[in-house]
C-alpha cells in the first residue's frame, strides 16, 4: 500500500526549510496520492520546486499514462535492479512532505490509519527518483517514486516500511549528482534526526478524494470502515 503523505505547511516555511522559491503553483495537499502531480526538488531545479507525477510507466507500457503501481522503491532492491540504480546515479529528488501515513492492521480485515510528523508539523524531504516519458501527444511527462527504509522504532509497531526521510544537513549531498551510487545509498538508514510524533486519524484516507485539513486532526482510533476500536 502506498505511503500516502501531506505537503501543508505554508509557502514561507517551505522557503525557509529548503531554501526554495515557492510559486502559486504550490498547492497544499493533505492527502498526496499516487498519480497525483506533487512538489519535488531536483538538482536540475535546487531554487525552486518541481511538479511531477507520482509513479511510473514502464517503457513496456501501453498508453503511456502514469501509473499507480510503481510508486515505492525499498532502498535494499537500489543494488540489485539496473533501473533503479541508473535513476540513483543521476536522477534523484527531494519529496517535500510535512506528515505521512500508513495503517496498522488489527485483525485480516481491520485496520487503522495513523499520521507520523515532526515536532511543530515542520517540513521534511523524503528521499525520490524520478523519471520522464513523452506521452502520446509527445509532450514530455515527470514522475518520481519514493524510497522507503524499515521503519525505525516510533513506526516499527504500526508498519514495517516508511519513507526515507532526509536528515536535514544531506538533503544537499543526496541531490549532488557528483556522489557514488554507493556514497548515495549510504544516507538512506532509518530515520533517526529527530523523534517522529503520531495519532490516529480518519479513516477516510483511504479515499484519494478525502483532501481536506480534517486528515490533519487527532481522532479516536476507528478501522477503514469507520467503527471505532479499542485499542489504535
Amino acid at each position: 500500500m502506498p505511503l500516502n503523505y501531506s505537503i501543508s505547511s505554508a509557502p514561507a516555511l517551505i522557503d525557509e526549510t529548503f531554501n526554495v522559491d515557492v510559486t502559486e503553483a504550490f498547492q497544499p495537499r493533505y492527502n498526496a496520492c499516487p498519480t497525483q502531480l506533487l512538489p519535488v526538488i531536483t538538482s536540475d531545479n535546487p531554487d525552486g520546486l518541481s511538479f511531477f507525477y507520482w509513479g511510473t510507466t514502464p517503457a513496456f507500457a501501453k498508453g503511456k499514462r502514469v501509473s499507480d503501481k510503481l510508486t515505492m522503491a525499498p532502498v535494499e532492491q537500489i543494488p540489485d535492479r539496473p533501473a533503479l540504480r541508473r535513476y540513483i546515479r543521476t536522477q534523484r529528488c527531494a519529496i517535500i512532505a510535512d506528515g505521512f501515513y500508513d495503517w496498522k492492521t488489527l485483525s485480516k480485515k481491520g485496520r487503522t490509519p495513523y499520521r507520523f510528523f515532526l515536532p511543530d508539523n515542520e517540513p521534511f524531504a523524503i528521499a525520490g527518483l524520478w523519471d520522464s516519458f513523452d506521452n502520446d501527444q509527445g509532450e514530455t511527462i515527470h514522475t518520481f517514486m519514493m524510497i522507503t527504509t524499515p521503519a525505525n522504532k516510533e513506526v516499527a509497531d504500526i508498519t514495517a516500511r516508511m519513507p526515507a526521510i532526509l536528515e536535514k544537513d544531506l538533503i544537499i549531498e543526496w541531490l549532488n549528482d557528483s556522489n557514488t551510487e554507493e556514497s548515495t545509498i549510504s544516507l538512506l538508514k532509518p530515520y533517526s534526526e529527530k523523534i517522529l510524533d503520531r495519532y490516529t486519524v480518519n479513516p477516510k484516507l483511504g479515499d484519494s478524494n478525502f483532501d481536506t485539513p480534517e486528515l490533519l486532526k487527532n481522532v479516536p482510533p476507528a478501522d477503514q470502515f469507520g467503527n471505532f476500536t479499542l485499542f489504535g
